[in-house]
């Protein structure tokens, strides 16, 4: 049988066959050997194309008997445990009611897995837009509306449409409602606007008709990728580099604040939860979302969201949980560190207040430009007072950047533009930097005032800091040498290096000579881990270490 050897057509939706004069540029499959994605060249760019197995039309008659059966025997779960796996005890279910009929229906061989390929897909999985579900390379979906195509965010090739279409309103209508329901919500005429988590921890944004939407039904799902990237995987696509990540490495286990700009799709988030990962074990964090996107292997780590409560007739009743809600709450906590998803309102001010009674803080904030991150926090409706900016000690600014075109597609990634200390207002010290002509860095560490002040409340001088900073540097070579891009692991050997800094750091170094790998110059390991307490320093004490020792083994 040949993927998608006709035009798909179900009620509702459009699948077009790909055109063989298109060139190929990539090709894979998401769900083998049932589900297959080309990327292919256009007259007008890339363009995304789903290839499914077809269904002959005795096989889709099956399909819609079997549908129509399911519904009328499957057993609701009374076990516990069954409860708790919905999803695994209905495939057990159809499994079962499949055996029950296969003589009947002709169920045996490749008709079995197709056919059970399609009620896994419409009854379990997504539909028609199961497979883009499951390409991890999409971190968006987006439908438009009735008749046009779904667009799709690739990692590698950004925003590009598909070839599938939802041609009717009532179905597409039908599907909002679907996706909205597997988020444990409403959306109606009298509420057709939706801001949802699907059971995956995607994002859903969708709107119902046409009350706000005049081109019919729309959706989003911001994909949640499972594994967050790691600092390591940044720094091996040149995001940023080693020196930069160990500066904010140690600047993070100082509860130094910091903010990072940048525009939409500048990947503000998945560099916040990167180095989110440098804060140490132990310490109490408290992250503050609209939508859980963060994900860290901490465990004493207080996960919070708003919740969007409507009421006829209001904006914003009473039981409604906003940013500024928790941020307040969070304080109650007594956390180490408060992170923001992203600062937008009034929130901002409660976070700065926060800061100003040494919380560490980090959070994002979406601008251009530093300038204007700058003007957005000090006008309405955050109003931070400009005597208030220094509290935010470090801005990090990351931008997509086109890089390089090859073959007609244009290759966007993401760049620290600029990493800036804030002295005062209006008053930066420019720390890192990005040479486009090179695509490299520029790093001067010794204009740093941050550094400047851990050196004083350790009691060492600015050059023993900066020492420390290459050995942590070595470090990050040393995983990047050793392909440990998996987060968890990065976290584990971040853990490590707290408990034992020494012979972390001579594994690390003493590997990387020995492969002639190229990294920062030796220096003399610090035997003790110094954390900061009260304004005073101390060695790691035996219930510390035991701690540590614990936290060594979250994430495997």
């Amino acid at each position: 049988m040949d993927l998608a050897s006709e035009v798909l057509k179900t009620e509702g939706v459009f699948v077009s066959r790909r055109d063989p004069s298109y060139k190929v540029i990539e090709s894979y499959y998401v769900q083998r050997p049932f589900a297959k994605v080309s990327i292919v060249s256009t007259t007008e760019g890339p363009q995304y194309f789903v290839e499914e197995y077809g269904l002959e039309p005795d096989e889709k008659i099956t399909l819609d008997l079997l549908m129509k059966i399911l519904m009328d025997e499957i057993r609701p779960p009374v076990k516990s445990e069954d409860i708790k796996d919905l999803k695994g005890y209905t495939y057990r279910e159809i499994e079962r009611i499949i055996d029950k009929y296969k003589s009947k229906l002709n169920l045996v061989g490749a008709r079995r897995y197709k056919i059970l390929y399609y009620i896994e897909r419409n009854l379990l999985g997504y539909g028609p837009i199961d497979p883009l579900m499951r390409d991890p390379n999409i971190e968006d979906i987006s439908c438009n509306g009735v008749n046009i195509p779904i667009y799709v965010w690739h990692r590698k090739y950004e925003s590009i449409p598909t070839n599938i279409i939802f041609t009717d309103e009532d179905y597409l209508n039908e599907f909002v409602m679907k996706l909205v329901h597997m988020s444990g919500k409403h959306i109606s005429v009298a509420f057709p606007i939706v801001d949802a988590m699907l059971p995956e921890k995607h994002r859903l944004a969708a709107t119902f008709g046409r009350e706000v939407s005049v081109k019919g039904p729309t959706f989003t799902v911001r994909k949640f990728r499972e594994k967050p990237f790691s600092i390591t995987e940044l720094i091996k696509s040149n995001v940023l580099n080693p020196v930069m990540s160990a500066y904010l490495w140690i600047l993070i286990e100082h509860l130094k604040t910091l903010m990072i700009a940048g525009g939409t799709g500048a990947g503000k988030t998945t560099m916040l939860n990167a180095i989110s990962l440098f804060i140490k074990p132990g310490m109490k964090i408290v992250t503050v979302e609209e939508t859980p996107e963060l994900n860290l292997p901490h465990s004493n780590w207080v996960q919070l969201t708003t919740r969007e409560t409507y009421l006829v007739g209001q904006k914003r009743s009473g039981t409604s949980i906003e940013l500024y809600d928790l941020v307040k709450l969070s304080l109650r906590y007594r956390p180490d560190y408060i992170i923001v998803g992203e600062v937008r309102g009034s929130e901002a001010f409660v976070l700065f207040q926060a800061m100003a009674t040494g919380h560490g803080g980090l959070s994002t904030i979406h601008a251009e430009t530093l300038d204007y991150a700058i003007k957005r926090l000090t006008s309405k409706p955050m109003n931070i007072p400009p005597t208030y900016m220094k509290l935010m000690n470090v801005f990090l600014h990351v931008s997509r950047i086109v890089t390089r075109v090859e073959k007609g597609v244009v290759k966007v990634n993401r760049r620290v533009t600029v990493i800036q200390e804030v002295d005062d207002y209006n008053k930066y010290i420019t720390i890192a930097k990005w040479l486009p002509a090179s695509d490299t860095f520029e790093v001067d560490l010794s204009k740093s005032i941050h550094l400047k002040d851990i050196a004083d409340k350790r009691g060492v001088d600015i050059e023993d800091i900066i020492e420390e900073i290459y050995r942590r540097t070595t470090v990050l070579s040393w995983m990047i040498y050793k392909d440990i891009l998996d987060p968890w692991d990065v976290s584990r050997i971040i853990f490590n290096y707290y408990t034992d800094p020494v012979s972390v750091y001579e594994k690390a170094r003493s590997d990387l000579e020995e492969a002639e790998v190229e990294a920062p110059p030796p220096v003399k390991a610090e035997a003790a881990v110094v954390i900061e307490e009260t304004g005073e320093t101390r060695e790691l004490g035996e219930s510390t270490r035991e701690l540590f020792e614990k936290t060594r083994e979250i994430g495997k």
